[in-house]
């Protein structure tokens, strides 16, 4: 039961830590999915089963780097995103990380549509479609030359956001219907 509570905590504490950050930063740096990723691998070497545990948590972790690994390839996501992921698919195992990764994408969805409603009520619909659908134009930085071409449309929020969101309810669903069974599979 306390292994559970340790499980489900040190998770939550990674995912607001990611969701803060990206905030912040806009990014997710390595200093923050490294040793999420190292301390999962642990976690479920010594709480779990010395020779399955450790599999688990890198298939895991496998899972999680695939998921985005093509959309960010295609320039759909960012890096920070994939090894958020990663880091999370060692603390999820392979199942729970699928359904926490399509519920979050799903969540980002709906979050977004509101968001970009919200600015166009507010602001208008033109400022929607300028700030989050068409590509904007490179604009130099002081002392710098311009760079050609378009960059992608503002994003609407951090990725970490949704992805921290759809992990608390996928873990608060597990733990309310497995409560300490958690970790039997």
């Amino acid at each position: 039961m306390v292994v559970t509570y340790l499980f489900v905590g040190l998770v939550a504490v990674y995912t607001a830590l990611a969701a803060v950050v990206d905030i912040k930063l806009h990014r997710i740096p390595n200093y923050l999915t490294v040793p999420a990723a190292v301390a999962g691998l642990l976690f479920h070497t010594i709480f779990w089963d010395f020779g399955i545990g450790p599999w688990w948590s890198l298939a895991g972790f496998g899972v999680g780097f695939a998921l985005l690994f093509l959309p960010w390839l295609l320039g759909g996501s960012g890096m920070g995103d994939v090894k958020l992921l990663a880091a999370l698919g060692a603390w999820l195992g392979p199942q729970i990380m699928a359904c926490a990764f399509v519920l979050s994408v799903f969540l980002a969805a709906i979050i977004a549509l509101g968001v970009m409603a919200k600015v166009a009520c507010f602001e208008g619909a033109t400022v929607a479609n300028r700030r989050y659908l068409q590509k904007r134009k490179n604009r130099p930085k002081k002392g710098s030359a311009a760079v050609p071409g378009n960059r992608a449309p503002m994003r609407v929020l951090p990725f970490a956001v949704p992805v921290a969101l759809s992990t608390w309810i996928v873990l608060g669903w597990l733990c309310y219907f497995r409560g300490s069974t958690l970790f039997e599979r």
